[in-house]
């Protein structure tokens, strides 16, 4: 019989991935150690024998077909990290066994925390132009075919839109913020 998984709810934000890992650490000081993640939850598997310290990465272009997963896994390994999962192919999950006292980190100098900052920044603004250039398309598609439906269907998308660039907007300049901390 294979394991177990239970799931909990929650939504994390890729500028806030360091309440990720508390959160993960929390999780796992009572016996839930994490499996799977997922869009708004995560999977974990049971286990009150051990307890663990989780790293987040966030790195693109790592596939499997050209073995550069593989090599950065086992660079990981070699530190004594141990890979969990990936999520969406930039998110990587790792974990080590939990020693009193101790509060490993994956990175821990200014250089590399300010281009995974820089990283995730690009990845937002990359976001932000493609939601706009989204935003044009439907604009004018819905101004060709509806208009005489503003109210019915252009508010609600437009709210949408604002949300999303609201959202967007906010890590882009929460990580940019990130960034001037550690660089002063």
């Amino acid at each position: 019989m294979g394991e177990r998984l239970e799931k909990k709810f929650r939504l994390t934000m890729s500028w806030d991935y360091e309440k990720e890992e508390q959160w993960l650490n929390e999780m796992s000081s009572q016996g839930l150690h994490f499996k799977k993640a997922g869009f708004f939850n995560s999977s974990f598997v049971r286990n009150k024998s051990v307890r663990y310290t989780y790293g987040l990465d966030h790195q693109s272009g790592l596939t499997k077909k050209d073995g550069k997963l593989a090599e950065y896994i086992a660079l990981y390994q070699d530190a004594g990290w141990e890979y969990v999962t990936s999520f969406g192919a930039l998110w990587h999950y790792f974990r080590r066994e939990w020693q009193p006292g101790e509060q490993p980190k994956l990175y821990t100098d200014v250089e590399s925390l300010t281009t995974i900052y820089k990283n995730i920044q690009r990845v937002m603004g990359l976001m932000l132009l493609v939601n706009a250039v989204i935003l044009i398309a439907n604009m004018s598609n819905l101004l060709s075919h509806f208009k005489n439906a503003l109210w019915a269907i252009m508010i609600p998308v437009s709210v949408i839109y604002v949300l999303i660039f609201a959202l967007l907007g906010y890590g882009y300049v929460k990580m940019g913020s990130k960034i001037k901390k550690l660089n002063n």
